[in-house]
C-alpha cells in the first residue's frame, strides 16, 4: 500500500508588487528618456563639475538607452513575458548604480533614483515569490 502526499502549493504571485514594479519601470523609463533627450539637446541644463563624466552627450545617450530598456522591461512585465522580470531586475539594478553617479551633483535626485530602482528590484523579486517564470 502506498501513501500519497500532495505536493506543496506554490507561493502565489503577488500582483500588487508586480503592478508597482511594472508601473515604476515604465515611469522611470519615460523620465530617463526625457532626461537623455534634455542632456543631448541642452547640455548646459545639467552643468556640474561634480559628475563622474562631465560630458553631457555621453550621459544623454546613456540615459536615453537606459530609458528605452526600462520602458521595454516594464511593458514586458505587464504583458507577462517570461524574460521581462529578469530584464527588469537587471535594468533596475544597473539603473540604481547609474543614479549613484549623480549623488554629488544632485544628491536628492540621485538618492531618489537609486531608491526607486532598488524598490523595483524588490517588487519584481518579491512579487513572483517562487512562481518565477520559466526561462
Amino acid at each position: 500500500m502506498s501513501t500519497y502526499t500532495e505536493p506543496p502549493a506554490p507561493v502565489p504571485v503577488r500582483k500588487g508588487w508586480l503592478a508597482y514594479a511594472a508601473t515604476m519601470l515604465v515611469i522611470a523609463g519615460a523620465f530617463n528618456i526625457v532626461h537623455g533627450i534634455t542632456a543631448l539637446g541642452n547640455g548646459d541644463y545639467f552643468t556640474s563639475s561634480k559628475l563622474v563624466f562631465a560630458n553631457m552627450d555621453v550621459w544623454g545617450w546613456i540615459f536615453l538607452g537606459w530609458g528605452v530598456l526600462q520602458a521595454a522591461a516594464g511593458f514586458g512585465v505587464v504583458t507577462r513575458r517570461a524574460s521581462a522580470p529578469m530584464l527588469g531586475v537587471a535594468v533596475a539594478g544597473i539603473g540604481a548604480i547609474i543614479w549613484f553617479f549623480f549623488l554629488f551633483a544632485a544628491p536628492w535626485a540621485g538618492l531618489l533614483g537609486a531608491f526607486l530602482n532598488l524598490s523595483v528590484v524588490y517588487g519584481l523579486t518579491a512579487g513572483y515569490g517562487e512562481a518565477w517564470p520559466d526561462r
